[in-house]
């Protein structure tokens, strides 16, 4: 039976093959849909043009920009890993701590960061600006204003006042929004110039009132600006704006010198009732100011500018470092040694409130002056 089976399907096996060698010639080559078109059809195909495609071929290289991109990143990487690895900056531990997250910062953050750090990184103004430079290419705009400001103290160090007064302007033509710590280095250094004009127009800026500013662009005769002045008080107030705080103390002390190297009471008399507001001490220069500014004017009507508040800040201003700098001494002894300095305090007033409480007479005080005399001449024994 199963050789029987086998012999049947090699019989079926055969005549399928004979079947399919018999009809293979009338089977067509290709369908008849992928057949050669006829030559009226390729003729309208030519003339309406080649078909649109569908998707566009990929591209194979990155755009040019890309490559400058990041080009710029892998120098301003390496400019920053020479920085940190300087024998001068590893002693810094604000340094170190930049070095274990220098890789994982954006090149934005990773430069502004390296900026407020100053000179524990950077050893001339020159090193901080080609960073500043090469993380501008990168990001294509302005950096921050705490970037621009820790330049800027850096190029204050060095005396180059000229240079961070350039950093304002490189600021404004990015477009970027100066902040307050920005506006007080560009003070100073027009103060350190000499150019009082800036400083006024600066802190009329600084202090979020621009309208105290118009008179700072008026040219003529001293009575005709004063004339102006006074027409523009009825209308906008010449005293600095309520964005002041008692954090501006700086900006107020430049603001008042500059206001009197001028010849700008009303300014002057104006931003040293602020200061009183606020309870700000002045300092010696801006005394020192108004002192001048009545010299020139022939006339004491600039000293009634100041109050005797103006004095008692300014003492208590002075007197308050070496109040702190005491209790920070007091803070550093032991608790046995500040027990003692107590009781000798204590004793110290007891005694003088028991001489008080007797009278001084003046036997007592020869007794007491004689007794000393006496262990005076113990000692020379």
């Amino acid at each position: 039976a199963p050789e029987e089976g086998v012999q049947s399907t090699r019989h079926l096996l055969m005549l399928s093959l004979v079947f399919l060698a018999s009809a293979a010639p009338s089977l067509p080559l290709r369908p008849p849909l992928l057949a050669t078109p006829s030559l009226p059809l390729r003729a309208r195909a030519l003339a309406a043009g080649p078909l649109p495609l569908r998707v566009p071929p990929p591209r194979m290289t990155a755009s040019p920009p890309s490559d400058s991109r990041s080009s710029e990143s892998a120098a301003l990487y390496s400019k920053m890993e020479r920085l940190l690895r300087a024998p001068k900056a590893k002693a810094s531990p604000l340094v170190r701590s930049l070095t274990r997250n220098w890789l994982t910062l954006p090149p934005e953050e990773l430069v502004e960061n390296a900026l407020v750090i100053g000179r524990s990184l950077f050893d001339t103004f020159d090193d901080g600006f080609e960073l500043l430079e090469a993380a501008e290419h990168v990001a294509g705009g302005a950096l921050s204003a705490r970037a621009y400001g820790g330049l800027m103290r850096i190029g204050e160090a060095e005396g180059r006042h000229a240079d961070v007064l350039a950093l304002l302007g490189r600021m404004r033509a990015c477009g970027a929004p100066p902040g307050p710590a920005v506006m007080l280095a560009a003070m100073h250094a027009a103060a350190s110039l000499g150019d009082w004009g800036c400083v006024s127009r600066l802190f009329s800026e600084y202090a979020g009132d621009d309208g105290a500013a118009a008179p700072l662009e008026v040219l003529g005769e001293p009575a005709a600006v004063e004339e102006l002045e006074e027409a523009l008080r009825g209308c906008s107030p010449l005293a600095p704006g309520a964005a002041l705080t008692r954090y501006d103390t700086e900006a107020i002390r430049l603001a008042v010198r500059a206001h009197c190297a001028r010849g700008d009471g009303a300014l002057a008399e104006a931003t040293l009732a602020r200061a009183r507001e606020l309870a700000l001490p002045l300092d010696l220069p801006a005394y020192a100011a108004v002192g001048r500014l009545a010299r020139a004017r022939r006339s004491l009507a600039p000293l009634g500018y100041l109050r005797p508040a103006d004095i008692l800040l300014s003492a208590g201003g002075a007197v308050e470092p070496s109040v702190l700098e005491a209790r920070a001494a007091l803070s550093r002894l032991s608790r046995a040694d500040r027990d003692l300095l107590a009781a000798g305090v204590c004793a110290a007033a007891l005694a003088a409130a028991a001489v008080v409480a007797s009278g001084g007479s003046s036997a007592e005080l020869d007794g007491f002056s004689n007794a000393l005399t006496g262990f005076d001449h113990l000692d020379a024994l």
